[in-house]
């Protein structure tokens, strides 16, 4: 019987992995890929806080991010220049296989190929059962960093999260393009954004979320006259769902749910990283207590949720709060906005204020500023 089983070898399950295995844990972590050949969809964009706090593997950076322009419906431009290194882009194949190997490193095992059809929670174990074999793997505890997947969380009776969005990218050979630049509009990405990430050597990610149809709307952005004749190479397109809003619950007996699995991502900008490590490190701080106490129990395992929510419950309700606000303006009011943060002193605020990975002392900064207040009060 292992000490603990983690679903899914992504960034968060491997760290958590890593981690229980170096404090001398018995873990094997089940991954339904049979490689890591193709890259996710993911931008890669990871804050500088994050690579900090949890010391993430720097040869994998291949971009930083300080300066961002944003552009609204019509075309007026804000810039926001903060001085400094706000985020890393990063290539997310070597980024994971570093994540990987310091799992192994400190003891995991990893098994590939190998699908979670179910769950089993008994008395003194839990029981995973797996695709293409009878086998039934056991454990003391299992922790499902599988990514969203909203029928397996139904099937474990955690409930689901308030709602998903439709996030897709490609990458292309591109000229002019140095700074990250942010578009919004209704026509581009109807209540959310698109974006376009400089790499090196001419390259860019480009992409956007959106409740539906967003393959469709990127393929209409990369023909948008802003960067049309800029474009020299196109690759595929690569499409995810990224959940909006946390499960109802993230614990059972013998059982935690962590990262995009659990729903905790940046409800603002759709990240799923840093937010996932933090989730990561607290889950394994709760397991360490359990295996302490020789108690697997829910009146344990629920000091998780308690720590994930006070650490991360605030930001994650004010940025799905702002989005559904976001999500019901019209082009014109997105344009007045612009306006008002061109002239208003908005942009002293956020320079103030802003964080690259916490957003909620800015927003209430800015709700709270008059011309914007009064702004929000009109459309609302």
């Amino acid at each position: 019987m292992h000490d603990a089983v983690v679903i899914g070898a992504g960034p968060i399950g491997c760290y958590t992995a890593y981690q229980l295995a170096r404090e001398g844990f018995d873990v094997l972590v089940l991954e339904k890929n049979g490689s890591f050949t193709h890259p996710p969809a993911c931008t890669g964009i990871i804050g500088v806080e994050a690579f900090e706090r949890f010391n993430l593997p720097e040869d994998s950076i291949l971009s930083s991010i300080r300066d961002i322009l944003f552009f609204s419906p019509s075309g007026l431009a804000l810039t926001f220049c903060p001085g400094s290194t706000q985020a890393f882009v990063v290539d997310r194949i070597k980024f994971d296989r570093r994540l990987r190997e310091l799992a192994l490193k400190n003891g995991a095992s990893i098994r590939l190929g190998t699908s979670c059809k179910e769950i089993q929670i008994k008395d003194t174990h839990v029981e995973i059962g797996v695709s293409g074999t009878e086998e039934n793997i056991k454990a003391k505890a299992v922790v499902i960093a599988s990514g969203f997947n909203r029928r397996l969380s139904e099937n474990l009776g955690l409930g689901n999260t308030s709602d998903y969005i439709q996030g897709v990218q490609t990458e292309v050979k591109v000229e002019g393009v140095k700074e990250t630049r942010v578009y919004v509009g209704n026509d581009i990405a109807p209540g959310s954004f698109a974006w376009v990430v400089g790499l090196e050597n001419g390259r860019a990610r480009i992409g956007l979320t959106t409740k539906h149809n967003a393959s469709i709307f990127l393929r209409r952005f990369l023909e948008n006259p802003l960067l049309r004749g800029k474009i020299k190479e196109k690759g595929a397109i690569l499409y995810k769902l990224i959940p909006i809003g946390s499960l109802k619950r993230t614990y059972s007996d013998r059982m935690l749910v962590v990262g995009e699995a659990a729903g905790l991502v940046k409800t603002t900008t759709h990240g799923g990283i840093y937010y996932g490590l933090i989730s990561s490190q607290l889950a394994v701080e709760t397991l360490k207590e359990a295996f302490r106490r020789g108690d697997f129990g829910s009146r344990i395992m629920k000091r998780y949720e308690g720590r994930w929510r006070e650490r991360l419950g605030a930001e994650i309700k004010t940025g799905y709060r702002l989005r559904r606000f976001f999500s019901h303006l019209r082009d014109e009011q997105i344009d007045k906005f612009f306006k008002i943060a061109m002239n208003d002193g908005v942009m002293d605020i956020v320079y103030q204020k802003v964080r690259f990975d916490w957003h909620g002392n800015l927003i209430f900064s800015l709700v709270r500023h008059s011309p914007i207040k009064k702004y929000f009060s009109k459309w609302r």
